[in-house]
């Protein structure tokens, strides 16, 4: 008798193993490039990814990353701007607060004291999507990569579906802070 419960048991549990096996993750992020233009677009969350925006100019485009995360680099006059989109699967964060938590904790070890932060939160829409996160700006008071003067950084990330959409900006005064907003909005990201 005992058996043949088991036996009901794991036939009723089928159609949900089946499901499950069934429902595969693409872990593959689908890009356009407008060759004219050089314009990346991420078809998964619709960011758009420009020769220039705001005032920077891109430096450097790995939509294709090795380690599945996609990197866009921005410059100005002011300071710099890292983008990165990634899976939270293959970035290994459950959320936006966690990804800004390390990044910070990290940024501490590597640069040192700060003098001030400010924490905030971010939202994304483009278009359909929309996503919610946090960020943090910190002065620190010897920045290694600026000749070991006093540098503005900041890192904010955003959660949409199952993507980490993230942002390292580093300037030498606080005069660049204007200017990143200015980007952030034109990418989807407000304050």
């Amino acid at each position: 008798m005992r058996r043949f419960r088991l036996f009901l048991f794991w036939i009723a549990l089928m159609p949900a193993i089946a499901a499950a096996a069934a429902e595969k993750v693409d872990l593959h992020m689908h890009w356009s490039l407008d060759p004219k233009t050089e314009t990346w677009t991420n078809d998964d969350v619709r960011v758009v990814f420009p020769t220039a925006r705001a005032g920077f100019t891109r430096k450097g485009a790995e939509p294709f990353n090795k380690d599945g995360t996609s990197i866009f680099h921005y410059w100005n006059q002011k300071g710099v701007i890292t983008l990165y989109l990634g899976y939270r699967i293959i970035e290994d964060y459950p959320g936006a607060s966690a990804l800004r938590d390390d990044y910070l904790k990290n940024m501490h070890q590597r640069y040192g004291r700060t003098d001030s932060e400010v924490s905030f939160r971010l939202a994304f829409q483009q278009g359909s999507k929309r996503g919610s996160g946090v960020g943090t700006t910190c002065h620190f008071l010897s920045f290694p990569d600026f000749d070991k003067k006093p540098a503005y950084s900041e890192i904010g990330a955003v959660l949409i579906g199952d993507f980490l959409f993230y942002y390292r900006a580093t300037f030498y005064d606080k005069s660049g802070l204007p200017d990143l907003s200015r980007f952030l909005q034109a990418t989807g990201i407000r304050k």
